[in-house]
């Protein structure tokens, strides 16, 4: 198998590819990533984790040309045949994320002269929906690749509330699609106690983006419990964009003492120190992992403006919890809080012992199984062809309009999608 994708910062879809690597090392399978950016750009334990067990490439090692545009442009770039060959010789599957690296995916299996198939994995539920028909012309030929030349088998859906999202908004069936649990963690034993020791601890892990909106809204929650002699700290780990404007409301509402953001936590201290906290809010894969540690764990729903959520995950892991616009009640996440706090010793024990049982489907070797099975799919026959220069033309003059233009749809996805599930 071969993934593609940018650089291994820490998040959720580059933590899950060193999953899925060192699972596929332990069947003796082989696996290798092409980064298209510098080494220096992903985060170096993780880059040290998956040379572990994966052959890690960079544009430099298959491509002709200069530095920088065998990174930005891989597409107009000449392929280096031999150590292509040298490099990929074993791969069976390409999987991608974005669609310009299915893009690429696809030459490289041209140029390998091997039948290789295409697999998208759908691993933000707006990924191909921001912007409708309002998008420049390489990304609608980005959708037209993967909605309508690559078999619907190709299409990796992380759960099934994630593919009826898809079947309403594209008016297509996608019967033959997969939808499995995305791997997040390995079964553990697990140590559980009822104790709380003032103050209680939330954590919250990710990357500080604006659809996370949990990290702004746990701001109010925090300052309401205070006000009401709540002794509570809450932990932000994660870098972002968004990191300053937190820090700011944080200092607004007067709580440095209260809220710290803890900067990135390395994906080798996510168990230890996750498991040191009371409460986790968050979303994506972070929640499955905290939920296999035990720790009582709310939904942080993107999108979500108001501090509601749908609960514990350990009540709705069977849907896409991120989700904003389910057909589930909503509750306060305040209440949430007061209620564990004033829980017996014993219902404390018996809501992180559910918690433990949700994780079930999110083993790395029920997803590795499933996703291995894509190899066999067969390709078209016929070749997806279309003009790599307009398209390199078309990505470069889009990025100066999303740089320079605030209205760009790139920029306001999450605003302008907050309800278009609710339609």
């Amino acid at each position: 198998m071969l993934f593609i994708y940018g650089a291994l910062t820490v998040g959720g879809i580059e933590t899950f590819f060193v999953r899925m690597a060192k699972e596929r090392f332990k069947n003796n399978l082989h696996t290798s990533i092409l980064l298209l950016s510098k080494p220096e750009l992903s985060n170096a334990e993780l880059l040290s984790e998956m040379k572990k067990y994966a052959n890690v490439i960079f544009p430099k090692d298959i491509f002709h040309g200069p530095a920088l545009l065998c990174r930005r442009l891989p597409l107009l770039c000449q392929v280096d045949e031999e150590r292509l060959v040298a490099n990929l010789k074993s791969i069976d599957q390409i999987h991608v994320y974005h669609g310009m690296h299915a893009l690429l995916g696809y030459r490289l299996a041209q140029k390998l002269k091997k039948t290789i198939p295409v697999t998208v994995g759908f691993y933000h539920y707006i990924k191909y929906l921001w912007g409708g028909d309002n998008v420049a012309w390489h990304e609608k030929l980005n959708r037209k690749f993967i909605f309508k030349y690559l078999p619907e088998e190709s299409l990796s859906f992380f759960s099934e509330g994630n593919r009826e999202l898809y079947i309403k908004h594209k008016k297509q069936k996608f019967e033959k699609s997969n939808t499995f649990r995305l791997g997040v963690i390995d079964k553990k034993i697990i140590t559980l106690s009822g104790d709380i020791v003032a103050p209680v601890k939330i954590a919250a892990v990710g990357r500080l983006v604006e659809f996370k909106t949990y990290n702004f809204y746990m701001i109010d929650v925090i300052k309401e419990l205070r006000l009401k002699g709540v002794d509570i700290q809450f932990d932000i780990y994660g870098s972002g964009q968004l990191k300053h404007q937190i820090q700011e409301k944080i200092n607004k509402a007067n709580l440095q003492d209260r809220i710290a953001l803890k900067g990135t936590l390395d994906y080798s201290s996510f168990d230890s120190t996750v498991s040191n906290y009371d409460l986790f809010i968050g979303s994506g894969t972070a929640i499955i992992q905290a939920s296999s540690l035990g720790v009582p764990s709310i939904v942080g729903v993107e999108n979500m403006i108001e501090p509601n959520t749908y609960g514990y995950f350990c009540d709705v892991w069977q849907h896409e919890y991120n989700l904003k616009g389910l057909n589930l009640p909503l509750l306060k996440i305040e209440d949430i809080i007061n209620e564990f706090i004033s829980m017996e010793k014993d219902k404390r024990v018996e809501l992180k012992d559910k918690h433990l049982d949700s994780i079930d489907m999110f083993t790395n070797e029920s997803c590795q199984n499933s996703m291995d099975v894509l190899k066999h799919i067969e390709m078209p026959l016929d070749d997806f062809k279309f003009n790599k220069y307009f398209y390199e033309l078309s990505r470069i003059f889009d990025w100066f309009n999303i740089k320079y233009n605030s209205k760009h749809p790139r920029r306001t996805q999450f605003e302008d999608y907050r309800n278009i599930n609710e339609d």
